[in-house]
């Protein structure tokens, strides 16, 4: 008897805490779940729904200012202490925050009204990927998978479109690059399935996340697509980014953008140290 109610209070709180976690997602669900943005899976699908939106018009709501605070940051799942607090006060400037290695958490949903959600990596319990969130709904959601070589787990893509006045469209590539690999076949890939919908985008673009461009040949192939598309690389006084080899991982570019008054400071809350930038759009 004493065991059987020890079974029934074990899952009477069981039962509590997984429906309290369901009530807390739902008290900020994303854009998707809110059925105010489109979403798209391929490249193809991805520009079909691009193409679609630039036919629309939308409400004041949407409508992304001229200027804006960015912050781009790898996040380690959260698993180091001190970084929900870090990336809170953070957040407390963003009105863009591109983030890698996320998971879908109150405490990360929270930090934006408008969120949207990419998986990539998953182990367990735990799913991460990349996560865009903004003060403004976003018009389209673009989500690309691309698998490891050697390790066969996911890496994501996450692309969002913003209104903008004049109906012109801002859009917003979060990318976490695939690492393991010897050559840059993969890598090279990953990119082009953003190049894809970057080439059909006219007006302004932003492209950041932790890029893993740890050698001469992905910075190369990085340099080459985005240069070749007019965006340009943030420029910092004091580079405090994150590297290996000698190499920054976590890049912001821009096109029809003018990035100024970048900021990296060193955080112990995660392997990577995030980048805070004010973006001012060009007159169109």
């Amino acid at each position: 008897m004493h065991k059987k109610l020890i079974r029934c209070i074990v899952a009477a709180c069981s039962f509590l805490t997984l429906n309290s976690s369901l009530a807390l997602a739902q008290l900020n669900p994303s854009d998707e779940a809110q059925g105010i943005t489109e979403t798209a899976y391929t490249p193809l699908r991805c520009n079909q729904q691009l193409q679609a939106s630039r036919q629309k018009t939308y409400s004041r709501k949407f409508i992304v200012p001229q200027q804006a605070r960015l912050l781009s940051w790898n996040i380690y799942k959260a698993q180091n202490q001190g970084l929900y607090k870090d990336l809170t006060h953070l957040n407390e400037t963003a009105d863009i925050v591109l983030l890698q290695e996320a998971i879908v958490d109150t405490r990360l949903t929270s930090l934006k009204p408008f969120w949207r959600f990419s998986p990539g990596y998953k182990s367990g319990n735990i799913q991460s990927g990349v996560m865009t969130l903004s003060r403004w709904p976003a018009t389209v959601h673009c989500t690309f998978i691309h698998k490891e070589p050697w390790l066969r787990s996911p890496k994501a893509t996450n692309i969002v479109e913003y209104a903008m006045a004049n109906q012109q469209r801002l859009l917003s590539v979060n990318l976490h690059g695939i690492n393991f690999t010897f050559g840059t076949k993969a890598y090279a890939q990953q990119l082009q399935a953003s190049i894809k919908i970057m080439q059909q985008h006219k007006g302004p673009i932003l492209f950041a996340g932790d890029l893993n461009a740890w050698n001469d040949a992905r910075q190369k192939l990085v340099n080459d697509a985005l240069t070749k598309l007019g965006l340009k690389e943030a420029i910092y006084v004091d580079d405090k980014r994150t590297k290996a080899f000698g190499l920054a991982l976590d890049q912001v570019w821009a096109r029809g953008v003018v990035i100024s008054d970048t900021l990296v400071s060193e955080y112990t809350s995660s392997d990577h140290n995030p980048i805070l930038a004010t973006l001012k759009i060009d007159d169109v």
